[in-house]
């Protein structure tokens, strides 16, 4: 029978993922639409689907073959859900992020319940994990079908990997094998951090002749089960993808920075989980209790591209002690005085009903930050394809010659964020001479080359007509017809006088406008 703590405890736990979930699913209704990215992978289950889910040497995107190297998990998934189901592949793209996201903070309870070795902490870890802004984004996105599965297997490795090395049960050693296979099947990025966290699980808990022969065991099982997909996309293509993906990580030396300051949670308002997270870094500091600040910092230092969702699994879990070890007893003495002050865990339920200040801190605290989320939930329908994009892709694909060569200009300043580049080719039929996605698995560092391109092409949307053909010549980028997606079109009743591109390809002889609706237009590019 369950105690008074444990039932007080469970219940922030369910309401905490319960708006945690809301904020996960509401991007998705709101946009109609898989949110921003997604349109590679797309093509990816689409080539799964195509070859009756054996797996394929390429994949064509973008006018161009792209090596399948890319870990097939979240593809087999999305495919069989699809099919399965009869459930429009899009469709699947829409929600399944969202679903996993909900999985992987569920799962992340026990994970934090038994390195806290408390469930109560362990509830309120999770809680903050999934009221984050952090844990939300690049999850619930079309791309998010690889990201979602790789994080899930990566917290249930770090369980398994920690009850391995602190239990006596043999289970864990298949069950590690199990979830960590499917952490290198889901995502590479996730698979690195799986590697060097669960390191550091072995040197705090595993150094013993016990521990190396389980951790041996586990190598051994995860490269055995891996081993068929590697040896056949290297028997394809040798190491080269790999290699060339190997050079995107984006690598900077001041990337621990962000951890220091906390801003890598993306709290909206004040920033009260990392304050309290901070309180928890200084107490485990105090204690000598190292393990969750060495977890910390290690994501920054192994690739710090994606340092920030793999830092927030222990930054949580210090706001926890943060907020059980010093706010709740804080509160607690302040309002009925000092004595009497006993371990948080056995006294939870006490302290909890008889200091009103606990209450609406707890209660603050929580709808604070579900309301900060719900703020940075605002963001995703401005970085995804809005419906007037979705009707231009549509009128291009049935419209326009297929394999005609684009220009895109959306005035974006991160590529990685621009669905409408993303997603053209797979909606619009097309290719875009400027999208980036793909390239990071081809040769001769073309994907630099593409990423640089890119950002030299977006300035144009400020600019006349000019700045695109000088961008065209420099690049060697020749291109057929030119497509401009920007809220502005539809701002005013005379667009033109707002947009000097516009303004200059509506004068221009060489060009002719074949398409316009609300804030997208298309001109082809008439050659002398």
């Amino acid at each position: 029978m369950k105690t008074d703590n444990e039932r007080l405890s469970i219940l922030v736990l369910v309401f905490g993922l319960l708006l945690g979930a809301y904020a996960r699913f509401l991007p998705a209704l709101t946009v109609g639409f898989p949110v921003s990215d997604g349109g590679l992978f797309y093509a990816m289950v689409k080539a799964l689907q195509s070859n009756h889910y054996v797996l394929p040497a390429f994949v064509e995107y973008n006018g161009a073959l792209i090596p399948f190297a890319y870990p097939p998990f979240g593809f087999y998934i999305t495919g069989l859900v699809s099919d399965l189901f009869n459930i429009s592949l899009i469709e699947v793209f829409r929600w399944l992020p969202a679903i996993g996201s909900v999985a992987f903070t569920i799962a992340f309870f026990p994970l934090a319940s038994a390195i806290l070795k408390s469930t109560l902490k362990g509830s309120f870890a999770t809680v903050f994990f999934t009221l984050l802004p952090r844990s939300i984004s690049f999850y619930i996105m079309g791309g998010g079908i690889t990201r979602v599965f790789g994080t899930l297997f990566l917290i249930l490795t770090l369980y398994s990997t920690y009850k391995l090395f602190t239990t006596p049960f043999k289970k864990y050693i298949w069950l590690t094998i199990l979830f960590g296979s499917g952490v290198v099947l889901s995502h590479p990025e996730a698979a690195l951090h799986t590697i060097f966290l669960c390191l550091v699980l072995w040197i705090f808990f595993g150094r013993s002749i016990t521990g190396i022969k389980n951790a041996l065991l586990v190598a051994l099982g995860v490269t055995v089960l891996t081993a068929p997909f590697f040896l056949f996309v290297i028997s394809q293509h040798g190491i080269q993808p790999y290699q060339s993906a190997a050079q995107t990580g984006f690598l900077s030396p001041l990337a621990w920075l962000a951890i220091i300051t906390g801003s890598f949670s993306d709290e909206k308002f004040v920033t009260l989980i990392s304050a309290l997270a901070l309180l928890g870094l200084v107490m485990a500091l105090a204690k000598k209790d190292f393990l969750l600040v060495v977890m910390l910092f290690v994501p920054a230092f192994v690739d710090p591209r994606s340092a920030s969702t793999m830092s927030l699994i222990s930054w949580v879990m210090l706001a926890a002690i943060g907020f059980t070890d010093i706010i709740i007893p804080g509160l607690y003495a302040l309002q009925n005085g000092f004595q009497n002050i006993q371990d948080v865990e056995v006294n939870w339920f006490d302290y909890f009903n008889k200091t009103p200040a606990i209450k609406i801190a707890l209660t603050g605290l929580i709808f604070y930050t579900f309301f900060g989320l719900i703020l940075s939930d605002q963001v995703y329908p401005q970085v995804s394809l809005s419906p007037s994009d979705r009707d231009a892709m549509d009128w291009a694909a049935n419209n326009i010659p297929q394999q005609s060569r684009f220009v895109i200009l959306t005035g974006d300043t991160e590529t990685f964020t621009d669905a409408v580049s993303e997603w053209f080719p797979v909606l619009g039929k097309s290719v875009s001479v400027a999208t980036v996605q793909g390239y990071e698995w081809l040769p001769e560092k073309i994907f630099q080359t593409k990423m640089d391109n890119y950002y030299a092409l977006q300035p144009c949307m400020n600019k006349t007509f000019t700045c695109v053909e000088q961008w065209a010549i420099q690049t060697g980028n020749q291109f057929d017809y030119l497509l401009i997606s920007q809220n502005d079109l539809s701002n005013n009743e005379n667009p033109a006088l707002q947009n000097p591109l516009l303004a200059s390809l509506l004068d221009s002889s060489t060009y002719q406008m074949v398409y316009q609706k609300a804030d997208v237009a298309i001109f082809k590019h008439k050659l002398p």
